[in-house]
């Protein structure tokens, strides 16, 4: 049976996710070009779009 994998989440979980702090993914998110939006009072990050952010950064990195 399949699970359902989330869409998009908060900005602790994509902390934990990264293995960054929480203030650094707000500041990430202030930045802007980073998959997060509001959902009424809430930020949640694109899980594709955090996917699709770290490899574009991968790339950057690389072709350095």
């Amino acid at each position: 049976m399949d699970t359902l994998q989330p869409l998009a989440v908060s900005p602790a979980e994509c902390a934990r996710l990264l293995g960054i702090s929480r203030p650094k993914v707000y500041d990430l998110i202030n930045q802007g070009g980073f998959p997060s939006f509001k959902l009424g009072s809430r930020t949640l990050i694109s899980v594709d779009g955090l996917r699709e952010w770290i490899s574009s950064r991968t790339e950057i990195e690389v072709k350095q």
